[in-house]
């Protein structure tokens, strides 16, 4: 479970933000007594929300939160790897301001894992660790333990709490990550950390990925084939069955550590898309399963490859393995323009998963998205709405609903028509267009010459 994200002098964010996944104690809505929450209990009294939803104008800063989040998680599993995994982040501070060219890049990042509470970030700046640490809240305890504690190359590691690490704080390069190292060398704690960023924490990040993470899952997981074949089934009634064939071929690919930045446009050096040749690539041929009629009769089956189905119908495939994937297993799943191509009523559907008792493990959804429609009280929170707004001068902001002042004595209230006062501006984080009637007005009446 994630229970708080925080970065300061990232991209767009210059100031240091958090995403907290704490329920708010003012906020009681939603926790329901059948089964369904969007809430969920850990420790008699901990109340972690199962969904968080982020909105804003487009350039605010939505996909530069779940960019942190994928590169976060990319540093853990990679840096010990990949030398240059720590040179491309500290990269990525942010440009607007002097000051924070001599800033380091800061995220930090807290989870429960096995019913354990982890405090782990880092600080990078000019392609080296500058500090990075993991503390620890054990179950039974009431106060926090270090595992760790970096500043520069000076590692101190907590031998009551870390067993196996000796040595490995001078194998530890300048440009990597202790955590990933020590996981190299079978520290347990670190593998831990490792592991659960591999299995548990899932950023979508390209269609493609998507659709392949599916198909696997699809040929490999009896259990969540048939739900993904129940819900294609519920949602387009004129597919009977789908199936899936892989196919290996040798491709050449790129690095895939900050792919996400490419959706972002983010000018990167010419070395973080190196390719890497000649290796395997595997491909799924997906194939639906339609009736085959002489007028009125049925008179047998064809099969029509996944490619000509509609755009929604593809994406909800592509969507639906990740989606009963994490809420099987629990975890975290993150994507990024959540909706596209997805009816809304079909987008509040998959929403109510995560609150339905299918969820018995606590899994989590956090999205960024447009569509209004999503913003009902009975869906989502006030401590689940989340808005990322950019000022004047470039640096974004992200607040919650829960926490924003309407004016210096008033909060949103829980029966706010949230929607409709979000689109009038009430909350900030919608698009400002400017004078587009003198725009139309110079240009509307001109003519090509």
């Amino acid at each position: 479970m994630l229970i708080d994200f925080t970065i300061r002098n990232f991209m767009s964010y210059r100031d240091e933000v958090s995403l907290s996944m704490l329920a708010s104690t003012t906020v009681k809505e939603c926790e329901g007594h059948d089964g369904t929450s969007n809430v969920s209990v850990i420790d008699n009294n901990k109340r972690i929300l199962r969904t968080a939803a982020i909105y804003g104008a487009n350039g605010s800063g939505k996909s530069t939160v779940i960019a942190a989040m994928e590169i976060f998680k990319a540093m853990v599993l990679q840096s010990f790897v990949d030398e240059n995994v720590v040179k491309h982040l500290s990269r990525l501070y942010y440009r607007f301001d002097v000051d924070n060219a001599q800033a380091p890049v800061c995220m930090q990042m807290i989870f429960i894992c096995n019913g354990e509470r982890y405090r782990y970030g880092f600080e990078v700046f000019q392609g080296k660790v500058l500090a990075e640490w993991l503390y620890v809240l054990l179950k039974g305890s009431i106060k926090e333990n270090y595992c760790f504690k970096r500043e520069g190359q000076n590692i101190k590691v907590n031998s009551k709490v870390v067993k196996g690490a000796r040595g490995v704080d001078k194998k530890t390069r300048s440009n990597a990550l202790y955590v990933s190292t020590a996981a190299q060398f079978n520290v347990e704690v670190a593998m831990t950390v490792k592991e659960w960023f591999r299995k548990r924490f899932h950023v979508l990040s390209g269609f493609d990925d998507t659709l392949l993470f599916t198909a696997r899952t699809f040929m490999h997981n009896n259990a969540i084939r048939s739900q993904i074949l129940e819900m294609i089934g519920i949602v387009d009634n004129c597919i009977k069955d789908v199936s899936v064939r892989e196919h290996v071929k040798e491709v050449n690919a790129q690095d895939p550590s900050f792919e996400i930045l490419s959706r972002l446009d983010v000018n990167m050096p010419t070395d973080v898309s190196k390719q890497i040749e000649s290796i395997e690539q595997h491909e799924f041929e997906i194939q639906a399963t339609h009736n085959l009629y002489n007028g009125s009769d049925v008179v047998g089956s064809e099969s029509l490859n996944f490619k000509l189905e509609s755009l929604g119908t593809t994406k909800l495939f592509a969507l639906l393995g990740p989606f009963f994937d994490t809420i099987q297993n629990g975890g975290v799943l993150v994507i990024d323009e959540f909706g596209t191509s997805l009816h809304t009523q079909l987008s509040i559907e998959l929403l109510k998963l995560f609150y339905s008792t299918m969820n018995v493990l606590g899994a989590q959804l956090i999205i960024t998205t447009h569509d209004t429609n999503l913003l009902r009280k009975d869906l989502l929170r006030r401590d689940q709405i989340w808005f990322a707004e950019k000022s004047s001068e470039g640096a974004s902001d992200l607040y919650s609903l829960v926490e924003y002042k309407i004016d210096q004595a008033n909060s949103v209230r829980n029966d706010a028509f949230f929607s409709k006062d979000y689109l009038l501006g009430r909350y900030g984080a919608i698009p400002y267009f400017g004078n587009l009637e003198k725009f139309i007005m110079e240009y509307g009446g001109k003519k090509e010459e």
